[in-house]
């Protein structure tokens, strides 16, 4: 089970990465290409701006959880210097209390996130130049990226309870850190 389970959290990190990596190759691509075209070949080709737009707020959205995945999310750490927060435990503890808001900031979103998927779903938006592409995938996946947040969070609360507890048996049976 164990093993299925890092498996699977390993599958998503990478599928997660390769997407937001290809996004932005494509992104770039897309620019590179509009701009060769606008400034050498003095051909261009309008709706390319729009479909690298459509492709890179996605895949920024989705960044958000992969920053998430190694810890990167924004946090004020003003309480770290507290007494508390010095020694090795207590940075611990207070990463776990970070995480465990974090958690409960994203449980919050998440309702609203399913409603806007819910309502892109119904109704179909489609580009300001490229008439024929459906931009509603770009609301859905604001969805993905709550719920990719979310299993992140929890794995690392996971993680880092293993590894307090972990210490904590260590120090119990008298063996130095």
């Amino acid at each position: 089970m164990k093993t299925f389970y890092l498996g699977l959290i390993r599958a998503i990190g990478i599928a997660e990465s390769f997407l937001c990596y290809a996004g932005l190759v494509l992104c770039s691509l897309m620019v590179f290409a509009q701009v060769i075209n606008r400034y050498i070949l003095h051909y261009e080709i309008m709706w390319i701006g729009d479909l690298s737009l459509y492709f890179f707020v996605p895949m920024m959205i989705l960044s958000i959880s992969l920053t998430s995945r190694f810890g990167g999310h924004t946090s004020v750490d003003v309480f770290v210097d507290m007494a508390l927060a010095r020694r090795p435990t207590g940075r611990k503890l207070y990463g776990i209390f970070v995480d465990l808001i974090s958690l409960a900031i994203l449980l919050y979103m998440l309702p609203m996130a399913f409603k806007m998927f819910r309502h892109a779903l119904e109704f179909a938006e489609y580009g300001t130049l490229v008439r024929w592409f459906n931009t509603c995938w770009i609301r859905e996946s604001v969805l993905v990226m709550v719920v990719l947040c979310i299993i992140h969070t929890v794995h690392g609360i996971g993680v880092k309870v293993v590894a307090l507890r972990t210490e904590m048996l260590a120090v119990g049976k008298g063996g130095a850190l």
